[in-house]
């Protein structure tokens, strides 16, 4: 029986992840069906188009008036759908969003062959992230092959029963999607006298963010030979949270952009010194351009950005943010990531994961 595979994706995030992995598809001459849900349709149309990916299918699930769970039974009745119409046999999804969720449901409704890439992350708490943990909780059950971007990924999935040749350490992809940049967009790695910004997660929102933004503006009025530059979310709460403080006066040093587009993003950060983020993807991409980051988080589920030095967790306090600033800074040897061994892969992933596909 020939497999007809399809790769799934709905977010921005997600595609990051399995743009390699249809690179490599495309490489192979090898056939595959892409599917877009469209949670988040517009961001997402523009990062296909500088790409070259024209999806398949588009199911535009997303709607305001939704709660999660029309939305999780709207993707499930059109992924169910697809999955018959064009008789799919492998459904491959990234990471933790509902679009993963319906698609490994659909697999295992239907008797499908289903597969998981960047299985395995964990935090303690099973409401945090949320729905985010809960999500990748259940997708693992019931995954044929859960890749595994890290060895500590693959040791979760051990210790909770998932049998471990259902398990394959292959990497992140998203080293392999970082190096494809680099390689086809001429990017150098500089260390420049800048430091790169983003800051939008939700247990920020509130009187963290304002103490974030506190921090940088006092760092950015002690070194105004330094230029800050801070890419704001689209999220109009965290815009005014963070543009409140600095209503009296913006260090002229201090640049505020819009939503960048993810090429820009790379060489922004590629450019900077320092990278100042709450960001879970700043955190993979940082190894891989040799940056050092200030993780404006209390915790991380992402363990090796610390363990290999990369990352730093400042959460939202003033005074541990600008002392870790300080210590980083005015040092070469701080500053710039030295690792024999990028802690989320080799950039090979993709390589792998194809490979068990076609099996």
């Amino acid at each position: 029986m020939s497999h007809k595979i399809a790769i799934v994706y709905g977010t921005r995030p997600e595609f990051l992840k399995v743009f390699p992995v249809i690179h490599q598809f495309r490489m192979q001459n090898e056939e595959i069906v892409v599917v877009n849900t469209g949670q988040h349709d517009d961001l997402l149309t523009k990062m296909e188009e500088s790409f070259d990916v024209k999806p398949d299918f588009r199911l535009s699930v997303q709607s305001l008036d939704f709660t999660n769970s029309n939305l999780v039974a709207k993707l499930i009745n059109s992924l169910s759908d697809l999955v018959h119409q064009e008789n799919i046999t492998k459904i491959v999804a990234q990471g933790d969003t509902f679009t993963v969720l319906a698609s490994s449901i659909v697999a295992f409704m239907e008797k499908r062959k289903f597969y998981h890439i960047e299985a395995g992350l964990r935090t303690t708490d099973i409401r945090m992230p949320f729905p985010e943990e809960y999500n990748r909780r259940v997708v693992s059950l019931g995954s044929d092959v859960n890749f595994a971007p890290t060895t500590l990924s693959q040791e979760n999935l051990l210790k909770e029963g998932i049998p471990k040749d259902k398990i394959l350490l292959t990497g992140n992809t998203i080293v392999d999607m970082i190096q494809y940049i680099l390689e086809k967009e001429n990017i150098e790695i500089e260390y420049q006298n800048k430091v790169f910004i983003t800051a939008h997660r939700r247990e920020n929102i509130g009187k963290p963010l304002q103490e974030i933004a506190q921090a940088i503006k006092e760092l950015a009025s002690e070194n105004p030979e330094t230029n800050f530059e801070w890419a704001l979310h689209p999220n109009p709460n965290t815009r005014k949270i963070i543009l409140d403080v600095f209503e009296d006066k913006k260090p002229d040093n201090l640049l505020f952009t819009e939503p960048l587009p993810y090429l820009d993003t790379i060489r922004k950060m590629a450019s900077a010194k320092l990278i100042i983020s709450d960001s879970g993807g700043i955190q993979e991409e940082a190894p891989s351009l040799r940056k050092r980051v200030l993780i404006l988080r209390e915790e991380t589920e992402r363990p090796e950005v610390l363990d290999c030095n990369c990352g730093v967790l400042v959460g939202s306090d003033l005074e541990k943010i600008k002392a870790e600033f300080y210590t980083i800074w005015n040092e070469e040897k701080e500053f710039i990531f030295k690792s024999e061994k990028n802690p989320f892969g080799d950039g090979k992933a993709s390589e792998r994961i194809l490979k068990t596909l076609l099996e």
